[in-house]
């Protein structure tokens, strides 16, 4: 089915805007180079615009982040003295010596900032990927288009800023695209190598690979596609047989337990609309729109616009809030082309650029207040950190934010942190004997509900021990949430002998 998605030459080509521009500048700068700058010119402003929104942003070490980068450091400590290492295995999204470490050399390197700032490049090559693949296909409005309407969505300005796995699968599903619309077989390899390697990173990266094989078969001939399948498939089987017992942890891990953050589905409707709902009526119309070009494109919309609503769509049935903000980013990678379609549409119709220019401008919007209510939503641990600097004792702390704590203090070895995840599930008679046997030197806890009513529970009975305890006390508290006043950092310490 090779050359279904290109565009078809029309009789008469009509001038491009670069052109135009290029031939009203001073004859001497009517070169071809100026051409392809002026060409090029949105998509740096483009770039430079991403970079600023996802650069904006500030925090200290999200738990996931923390968890990956800290991993990291474990495995490279463990390859380097033969240290013991923790089975990160059922806790990861992705084979946990893969992106963790190489994300912890980063951090070696130039901190948290390196690391996130890895993520941003990332996402702007995705950027790129996305208007190339559509201006490879003949589609370049289309692609400039979709490139802006993925670049300004809330959820990919938040990757950017996030030290993740899911910046670095989004760019490679990007560039799995990009390389499988092209026509020789080396793209074709390529195009098999990245998209087998994309369940490795993050294992639900899977529910994406039908989406690109639709794209590739009916974009180049059958050869190719069979080709990229068989890659695609013997990819990740290597790797299973390589690391079975980290892979099969992590895989049952994430089809095979609770629901770890719970939410209604209002809840997550409401999120799904402000993050991407535009996104998603406009990428509707381009899909319905370029359904009507026949077979071909109608496939091509269905397999993009399913692939963009599965992961939202699968958390919905679940229930399930954790990390569905951040797996929009995946969302919009998929809808933008048709979205971009749409745009270009809209954009030759008798208003021309105005409805265009009104409907980027509410997607910025959105995009600028989502993104920064996302990078918000965990609390800052830097009071906490000071607190500890000032006073740091050694022995076992336990926390919530064990994580971000022990990234941040991670030049104080003497200290050995534990999370309160692992304390409550055992129950409020461990709770209250760990407390007793004054097995923790701090405990340090937020006042506020976790949003999890098993893990309250579990705080609840902590607290309660915590203030009944004679070898326990309240050493210091500080506003942990800027817009509440009942959001406290509790740190409690144990006391010294007299």
């Amino acid at each position: 089915m090779t050359d279904t998605l290109n565009r078809p030459a029309d009789g008469y080509h009509r001038p491009t805007w670069n052109e135009a521009v290029s031939q009203a500048l001073p004859p001497k700068l009517q070169v071809e180079s100026t051409r392809r700058w002026v060409g090029r010119t949105p998509l740096i402003v483009l770039l430079a615009l991403l970079s600023v929104l996802s650069l904006r942003l500030s925090n200290t070490a999200f738990i996931d982040e923390a968890l990956y980068i800290n991993a990291g450091h474990d495995y490279l400590k463990h390859w380097l003295t033969g240290d013991g290492v923790e089975t990160y295995g059922d806790s990861f999204p992705g084979v946990p010596f893969v992106y963790p470490v190489f994300a912890a050399v980063l951090d070696t390197i130039g901190g948290l900032l390196l690391v996130r700032g890895f993520s941003l490049l990332c996402v702007l090559a995705a950027t790129i990927l996305v208007y190339r693949t559509l201006a490879y296909l003949g589609y370049r409005s289309e692609g400039i288009l979709a490139a802006t309407v993925f670049a300004l969505t809330g959820p990919v300005v938040f990757a950017g800023a996030l030290a993740t796995f899911d910046a670095l699968v989004i760019a490679m599903l990007a560039a799995a695209v990009w390389t499988g619309v092209q026509t020789d077989w080396i793209s074709a390899v390529a195009t098999g190598i990245i998209l087998g390697l994309v369940p490795v990173m993050k294992y639900s990266g899977a529910i994406f690979i039908p989406v690109v094989l639709v794209v590739v078969f009916l974009a180049s001939p059958r050869w190719r596609t069979a080709l990229v399948g068989v890659i695609a498939v013997a990819v990740p089987g290597a790797a299973w047989l390589a690391w079975s017992d980290q892979i099969g942890a992590g895989v049952t891990s994430l089809t095979d337990r609770s629901v770890l953050s719970p939410h209604s589905t209002d809840e997550l409707v409401a999120w799904l609309v402000l993050d991407i709902g535009i996104l998603i009526l406009i990428a509707l119309v381009g899909g319905l729109l370029l359904a009507r070009r026949g077979p071909g494109h109608a496939l091509v919309a269905l397999a993009l616009f399913g692939g963009g609503l599965a992961l939202p769509a699968a958390q919905l049935v679940l229930g399930e809030g954790f990390s569905f903000e951040k797996h929009l980013a995946y969302s919009a990678l998929f809808l933008a082309p048709l979205a971009g379609y749409a745009l270009a549409k809209l954009s030759r119709s008798t208003w021309k650029l105005l409805p265009v220019v009104v409907l980027l401008s509410t997607t910025l919007l959105f995009g600028v207040s989502r993104s920064d209510a996302m990078y918000n939503s965990w609390v800052s641990v830097q009071t906490v950190v000071d607190v500890i600097e000032d006073d740091a004792r050694p022995g076992v702390y336990i926390s919530s934010a064990a994580d971000s704590l022990k990234y941040h203090l991670r030049d104080r070895p003497e200290i050995i942190w534990e999370t309160t995840f692992s304390l409550y599930p055992q129950g409020e008679g461990a709770i209250r004997v760990a407390v007793e046997d004054q097995r923790f030197q701090s405990v340090i806890l937020r006042s506020a509900s976790t949003g999890e009513p098993d893990q309250d529970a579990g705080q609840a009975v902590l607290l309660q021990a915590l203030r009944d305890s004679a070898y326990y006390e309240l050493t210091a508290t500080m506003p942990a949430g800027a817009h509440s006043d009942t959001d406290m950092w509790l740190v409690f310490t144990k006391k010294e002998a007299e």
